[in-house]
C-alpha cells in the first residue's frame, strides 16, 4: 500500500517519507557527533596515557636510579671496607708473628726465664710477667684474627646481596628506558601470560631496598667499629709492651749496675783475702822458724842437763843451775807446744782463706755470667727498640714493597675519614 500510494504521488505517502528521512538523519547525526566524540576520547585517553605512562616510568626510573647510586655507593664503601679489614688481618698477623718471634727469642735466647736458677729476683718476675702478658696478647690477636675472618665474611655477604639486587636494578633500568625509547607500532605481541612472573607491591620493593640499605650501614658500621678495636688493640699492645719493657730495662739496668758495684766489692775481699793469706804464710814461717829455733833450744837445755848429770855423786845436787835449766825446758816446751798449736791455727786460717777466695771467685764467675747476660739483654733489646724507632718514622710504602717487607716491621695504616658516609639520605 505505501509503494502504491508513494507511486500514485498521495500526499500522505510523501510525508511518511518524510517523516522517515527525518528520523534517519538525526540517528545519523546523533551517530556521527556520539562517533566523533568517542574518537576524540579514545584519541584523549590514548595519549593521556601515554603521558602518564611515561611520567609513572620516568618516576620509576628516577626512584630506580637513585636506590641503584645508594646502593652502589655503599657497595663501594663496603668494598673500601673490606680492602681495609683484609689489610687489618695481614697487620695482625704480623704482629701475630712478632709475638711469636719475641716468645721464641724470650724462651731460647738470653732473656729466657729461670736464667739464674734456682736464684731468681725481680729482675726474672718481670721478665716472666712480661713472657705471661705477651702469651695473653697473642690469644687475645688470635681471637681478633678470627672475629675479623667472621665480620669479612659478613660484610662480603652483604655486599654480594647489594651487588646482586644492584644488577638486577641495572637490568629493570635498561628494560625500561628500552620501553621509553621503543616504536610500539609494527611490534607483534607474544603471549606474555604463559611466562607470567609474580611481581611485587611498591611498598615491598621498597622495604627491600630499606633492608639492604640498613643491611650494608649496618656491616659498615661494624667494619668501622672492629678498625677502630683492632688499631686500639694494637695501641694498648704498643703501650703495655713499651711499660713492660721500659719497667724491665730499668731494673735490669740497676741490676747490672749493683752486680758491677759486687763485683768491685769481691775483687776488693779477694784482695783483702790475698793480703791476710800472705801475711798468714809469713806468719807461718815465722812460726816455724821459731818452733825449730825452741826445739833447738830444748835440746840444748837437756844436753846441759845430761851433762850436769855426770858430777859425782856428792856434787850431784839440785842446785840454783840445775832449777834453772829445768825451768827453761819447761818454759821452752809450754812454748814448742803453743807454738804448734798456734801452727795448726794458722793452716786452719789458710786453710778457711782458701775456701774463702775459692768461694769469691764462685760468686764473681756467676756475677760475671749475669752481668754478660743482662748486658746481651739490655742491647738486644735497645737494638729492638731502635727497629721498632725506625718501623714507626718509615711512611707507608706501596703495596709491592709492603708485601715485601710485612714480615720486618708494621707499617703506619693511612686513616681516611670515615665521616664523610651519608648515613640518612
Amino acid at each position: 500500500m505505501f509503494s502504491e500510494e508513494a507511486c500514485l504521488g498521495t500526499t500522505c505517502g510523501i510525508d511518511k517519507l518524510r517523516i522517515l528521512n527525518d528520523e534517519l538523519n538525526a540517528k545519523v547525526v546523533e551517530q556521527i557527533n556520539g562517533s566523533q566524540e568517542l574518537v576524540m576520547l579514545a584519541s584523549f585517553a590514548r595519549e593521556s596515557n601515554e603521558y602518564q605512562f611515561k611520567k609513572c616510568l620516568q618516576n620509576r626510573i628516577s626512584d630506580v636510579t637513585s636506590w641503584r647510586w645508594v646502593l652502589e655507593d655503599l657497595s663501594k664503601r663496603l668494598e673500601d671496607s673490606v680492602e681495609c679489614l683484609k689489610y687489618e688481618h695481614n697487620a695482625l698477623r704480623v704482629v701475630v708473628q712478632r709475638i711469636k718471634d719475641e716468645l721464641n727469642y724470650h724462651s731460647k735466647e738470653g732473656t729466657r726465664p729461670g736464667a739464674i736458677c734456682p736464684l731468681t729476683d725481680i729482675v726474672e718476675k718481670f721478665i716472666m710477667e712480661e713472657y705471661e702478658f705477651l702469651r695473653i696478647q697473642k690469644r687475645n690477636f688470635e681471637n681478633l684474627i678470627l672475629e675479623l675472618d667472621k665480620q669479612t665474611y659478613i660484610i662480603e655477604k652483604t655486599k654480594n646481596k647489594i651487588n646482586n639486587d644492584v644488577l638486577n636494578k641495572i637490568q629493570s633500568l635498561t628494560i625500561d628506558e628500552t620501553c621509553v625509547r621503543k616504536d610500539y607500532n609494527n611490534v607483534i605481541v607474544e603471549d606474555w601470560k604463559k611466562n607470567r612472573k609474580k611481581g611485587f607491591t611498591v611498598a615491598c620493593w621498597t622495604k627491600h631496598c630499606e633492608v639492604l640499605k640498613k643491611a650494608g650501614l649496618k656491616a659498615l658500621c661494624n667494619a668501622i667499629i672492629t678498625r677502630q678495636q683492632i688499631r686500639g688493640a694494637r695501641v694498648q699492645l704498643s703501650f703495655s709492651a713499651q711499660a713492660y719493657s721500659t719497667r724491665i730495662d730499668a731494673v735490669l739496668r740497676r741490676r747490672l749496675c749493683s752486680n758491677k758495684i759486687k763485683i768491685q766489692d769481691l775483687e776488693w775481699q779477694r784482695e783483702e783475702a790475698l793480703r791476710d793469706y800472705t801475711s798468714l804464710e809469713e806468719e807461718l814461717a815465722l812460726a816455724e822458724k821459731t818452733l825449730i829455733g825452741t826445739m833447738d833450744q830444748e835440746r840444748v837445755v837437756e844436753a846441759r842437763l845430761s851433762d850436769r848429770t855426770r858430777r859425782p855423786n856428792r856434787e850431784l845436787i839440785k842446785d840454783e843451775v840445775n832449777r834453772k835449766l829445768r825451768d827453761e825446758q819447761l818454759q821452752l816446751r809450754k812454748f814448742a807446744k803453743e807454738l804448734r798449736n798456734n801452727i795448726t791455727r794458722i793452716i786452719k786460717l789458710k786453710n778457711d782463706l782458701s775456701d774463702a777466695i775459692a768461694h769469691i771467685d764462685c760468686c764473681a764467675e756467676d756475677l760475671m755470667q749475669v752481668i754478660n747476660l743482662d748486658e746481651e739483654r739490655i742491647q738486644s733489646r735497645q737494638a729492638e727498640q731502635n727497629r721498632s724507632d725506625s718501623a714507626s718514622t718509615t711512611s707507608l710504602p706501596d703495596h709491592t714493597h709492603h708485601s715485601q717487607e710485612v714480615s720486618n716491621q708494621l707499617t703506619v695504616i693511612q686513616e681516611e675519614n670515615e665521616d664523610d658516609y651519608p648515613f640518612e639520605y
